[in-house]
């Protein structure tokens, strides 16, 4: 395999985040609409959730936003239009903390069998492990407790099949997880080939 797992992973998350389209990586987005759920607006290319992650308020900190833009921003109360020159010109303090993020991501997948005893059988399936952290934040006991009932080492599709039967998520949005999936597949199996 000529890519290593990182640059593989920076593929997968790419694709499943921004449809593989650079001009989405330093503008403010919202996947689920503006004060319509869970998340709020979203930046880089592992798409940092001002709502869900702590990292993403520190990074805009770091690229000189205030404490009202950012509260502004978190509960989606200023145009965050505008504000997409400013990410712009901190472009490098958004791509260290991409690459922390994707790191921490691929490490947690990585170490999953070290951590829980949970074997991975491939590297697809620490790249569906850690495309997995990325949208949700970690993989928690109900994972732990569902990839060791499975008494083998977990896949990819393991991690497509509890998505779909244990979140919420991927119970109301099935082909999103298929398509994330395929993303990853297609990836990995073009680097293998």
């Amino acid at each position: 395999m000529a890519a290593t797992l990182n640059q593989l992973f920076r593929k997968v998350i790419f694709a499943n985040e921004l449809d593989s389209n650079l001009a989405f990586v330093l503008k403010f987005s919202d996947a689920d609409g503006v004060r319509s759920g869970k998340s709020g607006y979203s930046f880089g290319v592992s798409q940092f959730d001002t709502q869900n992650n702590a990292s993403a308020l520190r990074c805009l900190g770091e690229c000189g936003f205030s404490v009202a833009e950012i509260t502004g921003i978190v509960n989606q109360t200023i145009d965050v239009k505008p504000l997409a020159a400013r990410l712009a010109v901190h472009a490098d303090i958004i791509e260290r903390y991409d690459v922390e993020q994707l790191s921490y991501c691929l490490n947690k997948a990585v170490s999953f069998d070290l951590d829980f005893g949970v074997p991975l059988a491939d590297e697809s399936a620490a790249l569906g492990g850690a495309d997995y952290v990325n949208q949700y934040g970690s993989q928690g006991n109900g994972a732990v407790a569902y990839y060791r009932s499975l008494k083998r080492p977990i896949t990819a599709l393991d991690v497509l099949n509890f998505k779909l039967s244990n979140t919420k998520y991927g119970r109301e949005h099935p082909l999103d997880c298929h398509r994330r999936y395929n993303n990853l597949m297609a990836i990995w199996k073009g680097a293998t080939a």
